[in-house]
């Protein structure tokens, strides 16, 4: 299946809640703090009601699950998720490094991918099967194969450091060539461009993984959480170019899965 309607509206509908968002980004937007401690704006109240308003119009059978409580019920066996303002944390320091995802989940499996940065125009998007797109440039992970030749991005040192091993965690600070940190929605552009190899996020919900999953998938890339699957339900996750997965296994104790480690 090509998806060719799908991907089109959700292009058109992050589009639409970018142009949302940037209004609030210009202007001098108050914050509230959830309960996790995490900010929320209007933007992000506004931006996933307009997203469920525009999905519910052309998929009205879909399921969608939204970061800011957007949860209707399936009537198809798909869903979207929606993550209206990835990086709410940036948005409100005016760092352009904040994003809009959507994405669409059939069974276990994200079948499409959006990650699209209104503060500097960059559209990613990957279908299942059919690649993954930076502004409608194919982009692929890294060909490098090597861990201090690498650029390790990690979202949240905290987290990371207590939803992976340690020791680990430090082994790869050390190692590799630098450490970047532009937040989660950019550091997955910069992997699927070929920029960096190794994405570690130790935090994080469905929707924040859901376009992540697919997009990792289509560059060439490898999406794995410590059970060694690659489930956007595990609240953490890593991502990494193909050539140096074999020694994040063993740095991250990163489980074998047969897939993965098929006998003879």
């Amino acid at each position: 299946m090509t998806y060719e309607r799908e991907l089109e509206n959700a292009i058109r509908i992050a589009r639409k809640a970018g142009e949302l968002a940037l209004r609030y980004y210009n202007l001098d937007t108050p914050a509230e703090e959830k309960a996790d401690l995490s900010p929320v704006t209007a933007a992000d109240r506004e931006s996933e009601k307009l997203i469920c308003g525009m999905l519910q119009e052309e998929f009205p059978d879909d399921g969608i699950l939204g970061e800011e409580g957007a949860d209707i019920p399936s009537r198809s066996g798909r869903r979207w998720l929606i993550d209206p303002i990835d990086g709410t944390r940036d948005f409100v320091r005016r760092i352009p490094f904040w994003s809009v995802q959507l994405a669409l989940q059939i069974g276990d499996r994200v079948v499409l991918g959006i990650i699209y940065c209104p503060g500097t125009n960059e559209m990613l998007h990957a279908v299942d099967g059919q690649g993954c797109y930076l502004n409608d440039a194919r982009v692929s992970a890294s060909a490098i194969s090597r861990l201090d030749k690498s650029v390790l991005m990690v979202s949240g040192f905290k987290a990371a450091w207590t939803s992976w091993p340690a020791e680990g965690v430090r082994h790869l600070t050390e190692t590799c060539w630098t450490v970047r940190c532009y937040g989660g929605c950019y550091d997955v552009i910069m992997l699927a461009r070929g920029k960096g190899e190794i994405w570690l996020s130790g935090s994080g919900m469905e929707w924040d993984y859901a376009p992540v999953q697919v997009i990792a998938r289509e560059c060439g890339g490898r999406f794995l959480t410590r059970d060694g699957n690659d489930r956007i339900d595990a609240r953490h996750c890593m991502v990494c170019a193909p050539g140096i997965e074999s020694e994040l296994r063993r740095v991250l104790g990163i489980c074998r899965t047969p897939e993965a480690d098929p006998e003879p």
